[in-house]
This record gives C-alpha cells, structure tokens and sequence, in this order.
C-alpha cells in the first residue's frame, strides 16, 4: 500500500482542485462557465499544469539536480516553461474559446494569464523536487551512517586486541626458535607480519602498490606453508611496470587470489594460479588466472577476511 500512497494522493490533489474549479469558480480569462464547456477548459488547463509540474518535479530537475548541473537546469525549465505557455495558449486562443464566445481577445491576453497561472505551477513543481531530493539525501545520509557505524562495529570486533594476538605470536615465534623449529618461526613471523599490514597500513584511502604487492607475497607465502612439497599446486607471479609512485586502494589485490586460491586449487590434482600485474601509462592491469577444478579445497567458504562482494561495493 505504501508503495501507491503517493501516487493516490496525487490523483486526489487533482480532482478535488477540478471539482472545487468546476463548482466555486465561474470565469477563468475569457472562458464563463454557461457560456460553453467550462469543464472542458478547465480539464484541459489541468492538463497543461499536470504536464508542467509532473515534467519539473520528475524529470528535469531531478535529472539535472544529481548531475549538479545548475546553469543546464534554469535554462530548460525557463524554455519548457516558456513552451508549454505558448502551447497552452494557442489551443486557448485558436479553439476552446470558440466555444465561449466570438470577442476578438488578443492572444497576449491568453499568454498573460498563462503565464501567471502557470508560474505558480512551476513553482510548487520545483518545490516539491526540492523537498523530495533533500529527502532522499537525507534517507541515504541515514543509511551511510548507519552502514559506517555497522562496518566499525564490525572492525572493532574483528580487533579482539591486536596487541595481545601479536603478544602471543612473537610469544610462539620465541618458542620456535628455541625448539630449533625454523619453518615455523618463519611462518609464524609471516602472519605477524601479515596481520600487521592489515590492523595499521590500511587505514588511509590509498596505499602505495609496492606495499600492496609485498603484502600479497607474504600472503601466498604463509598460504604454500600448507601446501606439501609433493603436492601439484604451482603459484606464479609476473610483475611488469614500474610500481613505485603508484597508490590504489588498500586491500584490493588479495580478495581475487583467494578466489582463485578457494576455486581453483586441488591438491589431488595439478592445479596452477597466475597472478599478473603491469602498471602502464593509463593505469594498473591486474589479472588472476586459475586452473578451474571440480572439487576445490584451497580455501574455507568462510576464510576470506575481505572477499569479492565487498570489494563491488567498494
């Protein structure tokens, strides 16, 4: 119901205001009522201000007001404005006053009180996309907040105090080391450090790419630690360019390698991951590649820390 409640209040604006115009008011320029059909002229007027205040409230300011195109929008309401004034008084002027009487009216006098008329028209067109556009700023200045509010939450969680976690790595790194494990110090060491990147390098807009790229080799790196010797599982990476003085948003490179990581890696078969990146004068080529297999195992469904969907949105 909400969803036409607009729409029905606006057929009723109307016709109560035809009613109202039909019943309480006798004369309208050169149009008496019982001189001819006066429903007629006053259907049709409705008609020209429907057309001019649907044309501005839906279509042209709107259009025009989200493109911040402010210049644009004068002059194509002052010239539909302007259109319609001229249009209305010709049919005024050539035909329905025929039906009322046979005084030779001018047909500046029509386009005078046309333009009157319709000014006010205008106006509460122009209003109402007003007020509706503050609205629906409003409504998505709302929802942004709300949605800003909901991701901080959401990282403020996902924190459970990095201190302490980075506490208990170099806490199980020392431990490696004196047991004399160094495949584990090293691995431990890597998502310290990977850990790291994430809780205190991402939190600019942008990111240098040489960072974003050592990030994403320390990434494959801990990810082949699960990955046995014997196991047919090849990943490459080809960088061609210079990267250097080159800034993107953070954390955008990983979320396709662990798509690729999730959907194309079986250790019981040979499975193969390219990662190609070339900076060039228009931009960042970046391209994942992977062997397409029927039962993937590379990664859990729930594993990816950053994943594709946001990154759409993002």
């Amino acid at each position: 119901m909400k969803k036409y409640l607009e729409a029905i209040i606006h057929v009723l604006v109307w016709v109560i205001a035809y009613f109202l115009i039909l019943n309480y008011i006798n004369t309208i320029s050169d149009f008496r009522k019982g001189d001819g059909p006066f429903w007629l002229a006053v259907l049709f007027g409705m008609l020209m201000s429907q057309v001019l205040f649907y044309s501005t409230a839906l279509v042209i300011v709107p259009k025009y007001l989200r493109l911040k195109k402010i210049v644009t929008l004068i002059i194509t309401l002052t010239c539909f404005f302007v259109f319609i004034n001229l249009f209305e008084s010709l049919i005024d002027y050539y035909w329905l006053v025929g039906f009322f009487s046979t005084e030779d009216e001018s047909y500046l006098s029509y386009l005078n009180y046309n333009t009157i008329s319709s000014f006010f028209i205008l106006l509460l067109g122009l209003s109402y996309a007003l007020i509706k556009y503050w609205i629906q700023n409003e409504k998505l200045k709302r929802l942004l907040y709300e949605e800003k509010l909901t991701t901080e939450m959401a990282f403020l969680k996902s924190q459970i105090n990095p201190h302490f976690l980075f506490n208990v790595l170099n806490s199980f790194y020392a431990k490696a080391l004196k047991n004399d494990v160094p495949d584990l110090a090293d691995g431990i060491s890597k998502l310290a450090e990977l850990m790291r990147y994430m809780v205190y390098e991402t939190n600019e807009n942008t990111v240098a790419l040489e960072k974003e790229i050592h990030h994403l080799k320390k990434f494959i790196q801990v990810y082949q630690l699960r990955i046995a010797d014997e196991d047919d599982v090849f990943i490459n990476f080809t960088i061609k360019g210079n990267v250097e003085n080159v800034k993107i948003s953070p954390m955008l490179l990983i979320p396709f390698v662990e798509n690729a990581i999730k959907h194309g890696v079986d250790i019981k078969t040979k499975s193969i991951i390219d990662i190609f990146i070339e900076v060039t004068k228009n931009g960042l080529i970046y391209k994942v590649t992977n062997t397409l297999q029927k039962t993937a195992i590379g990664l859990k469904e729930n594993s990816s820390g950053f994943g594709l969907d946001n990154l759409k949105k993002g």
